[in-house]
């Protein structure tokens, strides 16, 4: 299996496991520390961004994508 597929099916499981946990009542810096930060895939901390009237965090992959929560809708994504 090539590592770039296996190194999406980690960021994709990242953010599942980071969507549950949130809509299970964790907060977003519980998730961060305890999910996130020393996650092989993450490559470096949260930036705030604001897309129309919402605010984002991007947290940096290796792989070039960015694990993006909304706190409005209560979900991480791979953008």
């Amino acid at each position: 299996m090539p590592v770039f597929y296996m190194s999406q099916q980690e960021a994709n499981d990242l953010a599942r496991t980071c969507t549950e946990a949130v809509r299970k009542g964790t907060n977003f810096p519980s998730v961060w520390y305890r999910l996130i930060k020393r996650h092989p895939l993450v490559e470096g901390i949260p930036r705030q961004r604001i897309q129309g009237e919402r605010c984002l965090l991007d947290i940096p992959l290796i792989t070039g994508e960015r694990l993006v929560f909304d706190d409005d809708s209560k979900t991480f994504s791979l953008e």
